[in-house]
């Protein structure tokens, strides 16, 4: 059971945050600045980053970029992050996810609920999504965390921030380069020694999942 509770907290993004720094905070010389992307798994071309980004002046958080590539058009791949039947079945972790409103074409909100094993309360957090398309090559989807949107649900847990983005370059009429951030500021109780090799496992299976659902048809 302590292993179920763990695996499922890590796509909480809270638990990206697990953990404090390194007692030598790896933030830039400059007090306030975020520190560089550091490479910490490499596999089958898909590559995780982290890097330390302060909250106050006794804490940082880290921020998790992951970079592969994508034998799919940028707009294949758009049309899979705007299917709203397929998310779960390729971002991991998931129980729920479901549009609630769409202001327009380029703007729109969703919920997002985490399945956790008893006798944690499952989690949840609203996403404001924008699409923006900086040109013909390059798009971008940009990810924040709305918790007041919706009135908290009854035994979940609010996600109290969150931000991210998707960021899809076209290298070639049939290949995307892709860059997913997300940030979340709310700390964790667990040690990044636990939760870390699970981020990182989870991560690879998710966005090898998206590379298929891109790929199926």
């Amino acid at each position: 059971m302590k292993t179920a509770i763990i695996f499922v907290l890590f796509w909480v993004v809270a638990s990206i945050n697990a953990g404090d720094p390194p007692a030598k905070n790896p933030l830039s010389s400059k007090t306030g600045e975020e520190s560089e992307f550091t490479l910490v798994k490499q596999e089958d071309d898909i590559s995780i980053y982290t890097r330390w980004i302060p909250v106050d002046e006794t804490r940082s958080a880290r921020q998790v970029k992951v970079k592969f590539t994508v034998h799919a058009p940028a707009d294949k791949l758009i049309s899979v992050l705007l299917d709203d039947d397929s998310f779960t079945s390729w971002m991991r972790g998931t129980k729920d996810y479901h549009r609630i409103q769409t202001v327009d074409s380029v703007n729109w909100y969703s919920y997002i609920q985490f399945s956790i094993p008893w006798p944690l309360n499952d989690q949840d957090c609203i996403i404001r999504y924008t699409l923006r398309k900086h040109s013909g090559t390059y798009m971008e989807i940009t990810l924040n965390g709305e918790p007041a949107y919706l009135a908290p649900v009854d035994g979940v847990k609010r996600i109290p921030h969150m931000q991210g983005s998707w960021r899809l370059l076209e290298v070639s009429p049939e290949k995307t380069l892709v860059e997913y951030l997300i940030f979340s500021n709310q700390p964790s109780s667990f040690p990044r020694w636990i939760t870390d090799p699970i981020i990182q496992n989870n991560m690879i299976k998710t966005m090898t999942a998206f590379r298929k659902q891109t790929t199926s048809n």
